[in-house]
């Protein structure tokens, strides 16, 4: 026999290795099943199964998208690892004003499916939606929840300005309830304002409608600047004849109607008309217009493209609710979270059907979790009498909570959304006179707003401000507020303790 050259011996015995480690993995065990932890909740929670996560490719994952960190969370929660999800607005981000940007439509045009808040709560999202060309169905998780109106908060300035059905508006355009709401402001302390001496220096002096100006121009003729936030009429009530020219850009734009005003209110000579998408417009006062022009500007009643788009795809029974009908906070009660927990199983059962029992098993042991959060929040409210219960914040947004919880809403410095990021005096010195009347001991700033004008009115009112609520976004992940449980929870201590010192 040839004796095989030391070499070629060391050769064999390396490839007699690694058939051996070929084998022996080719006759192991297939891997345990791992489970996705939950994310931990600050007190104990009701005993159930951990979110479960069957092995699965990662390319035939469910394509999820969230519009915001807090429905992030709920899915996670009865999804775990299953699906592929992307949450369009992050931690400590505000969803009120968040602006898409470019990787938000390819993000939407490869779901499979859409989770968002409803109630109009994410004005954003219809344009974002039908620009991207997305055919992924939309779940609204309000769909089971029964909305409180909006206002339920009280906030000084919906207080003052509470129009209702004042504004609505005809196909005729008759605007006698709108007259006599504007003429009301006429009457209040006036803004003043400098006009722009061209288009191009024009910047936004008039953010909030309901408000009377006093505008100074030069040479009869000057430009200011707004933003429009919906689709909707926009009425400028002018104190004298005035010309006025409204641009999109570059391109004028021809108004709904311009009405004389001859009787119902001396003070409103002329009210012109515009149905304006949003976006940003520049107003053109004059030529040849007096140095000084009162005017009072109102939003009428918005359209809800939200319940355009959906009205072929399901049956909204009394969910189709138009913009600022509802409040859409609905998060801040457990409650209402646990009938959102369920459309979120619900609807990945139907997306996913063979991880449905997965997202059964998940969605109960997560149920279990937030009927333990409740009643921790429960516990929590009973250590403050009802008569210390009141609440001044920057938005309106604990109506859920108060209603659940036995609390009472004074007021807000922004009233439901975000967007008015300067309120009118006069509204600000009611807010502060409220907070005084009903001896509050602390008011209350939220992470997605800046904390200046709560400071201003807690100076003014002599009561403490306390800065850390979380309400309509998630802290960073490992902050006091990275789980919609720890949220609430931190949320509930922080109130807490704050009104009983």
């Amino acid at each position: 026999m040839q004796m095989l050259l030391p070499s070629k011996r060391r050769v064999l015995v390396s490839l007699f290795a690694v058939l051996t480690f070929l084998l022996a993995a080719c006759g192991a065990s297939p891997a345990a099943q791992t489970p996705t932890a939950a994310p931990t909740a600050a007190t104990e929670a009701a005993p159930g199964t951990e979110a479960t996560t069957p092995p699965t490719d990662a390319s035939s994952k469910l394509k999820v998208v969230a519009t915001f960190s807090i429905l992030g969370d709920l899915v996670t929660n009865v999804a775990g690892d299953l699906i592929d999800l992307t949450v369009l607005v992050g931690p400590d981000s505000d969803p009120h004003v968040y602006q898409p940007v470019p990787r938000d439509s390819v993000t939407l045009a490869g779901a499979d499916l859409i989770i968002e808040n409803g109630l109009e709560f994410e004005t954003w999202f219809d344009a974002l939606y039908e620009a991207s060309g997305s055919q992924a169905p939309r779940v609204e998780l309000a769909e089971r929840v029964t909305p409180l109106p909006a206002g339920e908060g009280h906030s000084a300035h919906d207080e003052e300005h509470a129009h209702d059905d004042d504004h609505a508006h005809d196909d005729d355009h008759a605007h006698d309830d709108g007259l006599a709401h504007a003429c009301k402001h006429f009457g209040d302390d006036p803004v003043a304002v400098t006009a722009a001496a061209t288009s191009a220096e024009a910047t936004a002096v008039m953010p909030d409608d309901h408000t009377r100006y006093d505008l100074t121009l030069s040479n009869g003729e000057g430009f200011v600047a707004f933003e429009q936030d919906r689709d909707g009429d926009v009425l400028f009530f002018l104190g004298s004849e005035t010309p006025l020219t409204l641009f999109a850009g570059d391109t004028p734009l021809v108004p709904e109607s311009v009405e004389p005003i001859s009787e119902g209110c001396d003070a409103v000579k002329v009210v012109y008309t515009f149905d304006l998408e949003p976006g940003s417009y520049v107003v053109q006062f004059g030529p040849q217009a007096e140095t000084l022009l009162t005017l009072v500007w109102e939003r009428g009643e918005g359209h809800s493209h939200s319940e355009e788009a959906h009205h072929d795809e399901k049956d909204h029974d009394d969910h189709g609710h138009s913009h600022g009908e509802y409040d859409p906070h609905i998060w801040q009660d457990p409650n209402n979270a646990m009938l959102m927990v369920e459309v979120i199983r619900d609807a990945l059962s139907e997306a996913d059907p063979a991880n449905a029992d997965t997202y059964q098993l998940n969605a109960e042991r997560y149920l279990a979790e937030l009927t333990a959060l409740d009643a921790f929040v429960q516990a929590e409210v009973s250590r403050l009498p009802v008569e210390a219960r009141k609440l001044v914040t920057t938005h309106d947004t604990f109506a859920y909570f108060a209603d659940r919880y036995d609390f009472t809403v004074v007021g807000t410095a922004l009233g439901t959304t975000t967007e008015n990021a300067d309120p009118a005096a006069g509204d600000l010195a009611a807010l502060v006179n409220e907070i005084r009347a009903v001896g509050v001991s602390a008011i209350f700033a939220d992470n997605v707003s800046n904390p200046t004008l709560m400071e201003t009115i807690a100076r003014e009112a002599g009561v403490t401000l306390v800065t850390d609520l979380h309400t309509d976004a998630l802290s960073q992940p490992g902050g006091s507020a990275g789980t919609y449980v720890a949220m609430i929870q931190h949320n509930a201590t922080t109130i807490v303790n704050a009104l009983a010192e």
